[in-house]
């Protein structure tokens, strides 16, 4: 079960917080006040519904290093990616500056 501490903390730290950004903007203190109660208030009521203190159940680790080297494998037999061709084509366009100027000048 969660810590009453937990939340009082929590409620309080949030409601403190609250108040003085309401006085910091200006507001009356007992407007803030009451704000900051209101904030306090349901924050304490989140954290003692969500139960944030506890652990998850299951600390099982993943092997994200076995599935990124074999990445390409899985996306190209599944369609994602293109097979990778066995020979490298030449390249269509010029790949240097030269080969630019020339290729440009011959048409």
């Amino acid at each position: 079960m969660l810590k009453s501490s937990i939340v009082f903390r929590a409620g309080l730290g949030v409601g403190l917080f609250f108040t003085l950004c309401f006085i910091a903007l200006e507001n009356s203190v007992l407007t803030s006040l009451e704000l900051g109660i209101i904030s306090g208030w349901s924050v304490g009521c989140l954290v003692q519904w969500w139960q944030i203190d506890q652990k998850p159940e299951s600390t099982e680790t993943f092997e994200i290093e076995a599935i990124a080297d074999n990445l390409s494998g899985i996306l190209a037999k599944s369609k994602l990616l293109p097979p990778a061709s066995k020979s490298t084509p030449r390249p269509t366009q010029a790949t240097t500056l030269l080969g630019w100027i020339f290729k440009r000048n011959k048409n």
